[in-house]
């Protein structure tokens, strides 16, 4: 693990996704090096893209440039972070992730974090105390322990992810399941997803889904770990095979009462939401 210090030149940008306004991200790539992680592909610092899971660069400044760049900026949505996650090792020390984060919420603007790490517990009370305004996502592709390690290769355990959502949800914190990249053969089996929903009923969290995108840096990653793993074969989703997925899904969300869209649809639900947030 290598850790680098520098001074960005901003902090806060429009974001890309059709559900958010702006993107913070107080770090350049991500330590749990996800093999199926589109963020490879749009991470700019070549160093952190081409050593994926090995260095992370952050934003020493951060909190500087967010103070003098939300002055006057039109309130919205901030998704923290899209493109490596907030709470991975290096918040235990820096905390530019739960810091932005009580910045904007203070200062009017609303926030969405999703996460596999359940160092996000350290800042419960703060999205709890703006419930209305901030909402939390735990990323869970599988609950197998064995598969996890696979694609996953340093992110928390399935199991503490799991924890760490009960725990927030238990805390008053509004919570989500992002359910995916779903990957064809690997972890799309209804048995193993209908584990997902349950975790999902249990928590009061809503489950947003979707299936695995193959990016260039993504697909190289994915083919040199995932056995059996056919890139050409994720470039042309098979319909019947997305279909019959859809409705295994929905069949689960029916039968646990669990809220439930793709990722695709979260524009609209978000455009449908009193709360303007992804819950």
């Amino acid at each position: 693990m290598r850790v680098v210090e520098y001074r960005a030149k901003t902090a806060i940008s429009k974001s890309g996704m059709a559900e958010l306004d702006y993107a913070l991200n107080p770090y350049s790539g991500c330590l749990h090096g996800c093999k199926y992680c589109y963020a490879v592909d749009f991470t700019r610092i070549a160093d952190a893209a081409e050593n994926w899971g090995e260095v992370v660069y952050v934003k020493t400044n951060l909190m500087d440039l967010l103070k003098a760049e939300i002055k006057g900026m039109k309130r919205g949505i901030v998704g923290i972070s899209t493109v490596t996650d907030p709470y991975q090792p290096v918040e235990a020390k820096y905390g530019l992730s739960g810091a932005s984060a009580d910045l904007l919420l203070r200062s009017g603007f609303r926030v969405t974090v999703q996460t596999k790490s359940p160092l996000v517990r350290r800042d419960a009370e703060i999205y709890a105390a703006h419930r209305n305004s901030s909402d939390v996502g735990i990323t869970i592709t599988t609950l197998d322990d064995r598969k996890a390690r696979i694609i996953e290769p340093h992110a928390p355990s399935p199991r503490s992810r799991g924890d760490a959502l009960m725990y927030l949800s238990d805390s008053g914190v509004k919570t989500w399941i992002f359910l995916g990249p779903i990957i064809r053969g690997f972890n799309d089996e209804p048995d193993e997803m209908d584990a997902i929903f349950s975790l999902a009923s249990r928590s009061g969290s809503r489950v947003i889904f979707d299936t695995y995108v193959p990016y260039v840096a993504a697909n190289r990653l994915m083919n040199s770990t995932v056995p059996g793993f056919v890139a050409e074969r994720s470039y042309h989703v098979d319909k019947a095979w997305h279909l019959n997925l859809v409705k295994n899904i929905e069949s689960m969300a029916e039968r646990y009462g669990v809220r439930c869209n793709s990722q695709q649809e979260e524009w609209l639900e978000e455009k449908k939401s009193d709360f303007g947030t992804l819950f």
